[in-house]
């Protein structure tokens, strides 16, 4: 679970004044990975204490049956999610294409499964009852956003939920963090509501939590 800044995305208010956005370029996760080392201890000083997305989070989670299987795309070093989720009793898997953030996430939850990689190539013969992928996945460029979203569809278990943000309008940017670049990708909500029906999932929520910024929230669930 993530807090940054994307198409229209916008950053808590902590983080906002260090970024700057210009027009995107390409960014492999590889690349990716390779800048939130540069900043993960900055980044998980900043979101300590944040209740930042955490009502979303435990809407999705009041969603779904306790004591099933919660995977957290781009999981970074986050604490807060995986804490309501273990108090929820949750099972865990977290996924990042950051080292140092799954070495901070790993030493903060030593009892938790987490991934080191890119959540486009991970292969997995597991399914979830609940994925959450807050302001993670719009670090993919556009032409990959449908694919991912295909794929988090279709890890689901019946009657399961998937929560994740994107932007509300198509497009790339690119912007910085602490003096290091990252990029942002959307297809636009309406982009997004198409594959979620093709999925067979039903929307349960879908807000602009952040207006102006065009920063979407979506909530659904796997049809029966």
């Amino acid at each position: 679970m993530r807090h940054i800044r994307g198409i229209g995305i916008s950053l808590c208010s902590q983080i906002q004044e260090n970024s700057i956005f210009s027009f995107k370029k390409n960014m492999n996760s590889k690349e990716l990975g390779k800048h939130y080392n540069k900043i993960a201890e900055w980044w998980t000083s900043q979101m300590k204490g944040s209740d930042y997305g955490m009502k979303y989070v435990q809407k999705a989670m009041s969603l779904t049956n306790k004591n099933t299987k919660l995977l957290d795309i781009g999981c970074g070093s986050n604490e807060r999610t995986i804490d309501e989720a273990l108090k929820n009793g949750f099972d865990i898997v977290g996924i990042d294409v950051s080292s140092e953030m799954i070495r901070i996430a790993k030493k903060n939850h030593p009892d938790v499964t987490f991934i080191h990689d890119d959540f486009i190539e991970w292969r997995t013969s597991e399914y979830f009852d609940l994925i959450i992928a807050w302001d993670s996945i719009f670090h993919a460029p556009k032409h990959s956003q449908e694919k991912i979203t295909k794929k988090m569809c279709s890890l689901l278990n019946e009657g399961g939920i998937l929560l994740f943000t994107a932007g509300s309008e198509a497009g790339e940017v690119s912007g910085e963090m602490e003096g290091v670049s990252f990029e942002y990708g959307s297809i636009g909500y309406w982009e997004y509501l198409t594959i979620i029906d093709e999925m067979k999932c039903k929307i349960v929520l879908m807000e602009e939590d952040q207006f102006p910024a065009g920063h979407m929230v979506f909530i659904c669930k796997k049809k029966g």
